[in-house]
């Protein structure tokens, strides 16, 4: 299978870089698949799982969000934040998915809420959890 350059990239660190056959990630516009050769893409990312086919083998991460251009078989994802599943503190994320779902249920309450923030925690907190299930 043909292969491509993709590059993940957070504020923190260059958090994986590598030749691999595909990549599934949640966009703006919904789950979307790279392949080698696609054609030329730029769009934003939401909170989501990213699945990585490097060698045959599929490895699985947590994305925050973020920005993916692609073009001529390299890929470049700007990204908030990204962890294994194995770095993923499930209790925290579980916490802050309880947190994001009240202040969602008591925004009708509290005036001061801040639904897109509150929204975009409950998202993250919802990828961490999926992700650090693929962690056998």
């Amino acid at each position: 299978m043909a292969k491509f350059e993709i590059e993940i990239v957070t504020p923190e660190k260059k958090f994986f870089v590598g030749e691999v056959e595909s990549i599934n990630l949640t966009t703006l516009n919904g789950k979307v698949q790279i392949l080698a050769n696609h054609i030329p893409y730029v769009t934003g990312l939401v909170p989501g799982v990213i699945k990585i086919v490097q060698n045959g083998k599929e490895k699985v991460a947590s994305l925050s969000g973020g920005f993916i251009q692609f073009a001529n078989n390299k890929g470049i994802i700007l990204a908030d934040a990204a962890e294994w599943p194995q770095e993923i503190d499930v209790e925290r994320a579980n916490e802050a998915k309880k947190r994001a779902e009240t202040r969602l249920q008591n925004k009708k309450n509290d005036h001061n809420v801040d639904i897109s923030r509150a929204e975009f925690a409950l998202k993250r907190a919802m990828a961490r959890i999926q992700a650090s299930s693929y962690n056998h």
